[in-house]
């Protein structure tokens, strides 16, 4: 019994594309697609002769889809769950739009944590400007950070 991924060479056609071929249709790079495979978002066929996959050239615009999904900051983890409904015959913009929402969420969390992170080392800087050189000071490890004390 052959593996599924596994083809018989007389079903690769013509239009089949080897990685380097699809990464180079897709604008992306080879260690991308060989990414994509391994994260089962791709799914190659293998020549049993020589090992080679091939990809179809539907492949092509799964790739650009993906990386379109990843602009908008969606995860591999979530790319495969619109995959799977795509291939369930269901629709899945409403999903889409529920992860794109909540990606929106989280980077707007992250915005503030590194605003609020901005405004820690903009005062640790200037707290150090006007204490003047602290490296003599003793302290175990670096008097710059120690003397800012725990304000968490």
């Amino acid at each position: 019994m052959l593996n599924s991924n596994v083809v018989s060479f007389e079903n690769i056609t013509n239009d089949s594309l080897h990685v380097a071929e699809l990464a180079e249709q897709a604008g992306v790079t080879a260690a991308t697609i060989r990414y994509y495979s391994r994260a089962g978002l791709l799914h190659a066929s293998r020549d049993p002769h020589n090992g080679y996959r091939y990809f179809s050239p539907a492949d092509v615009k799964r790739v650009q889809f993906i990386r379109q999904s990843q602009d908008l900051g969606l995860k591999i983890a979530d790319i495969k769950t619109i995959f799977d409904s795509v291939e369930q015959g269901k629709a899945p913009c409403r999903k889409v739009e529920s992860l794109v929402r909540q990606r929106l969420d989280a980077i707007s969390r992250q915005i503030e944590e590194l605003r609020a992170t901005k405004h820690r080392i903009a005062t640790a800087i200037r707290e150090w400007e006007e204490n003047g050189d602290l490296a003599a000071q003793e302290a175990r490890f670096c008097p710059l950070i120690e003397k800012l004390g725990c304000e968490h």
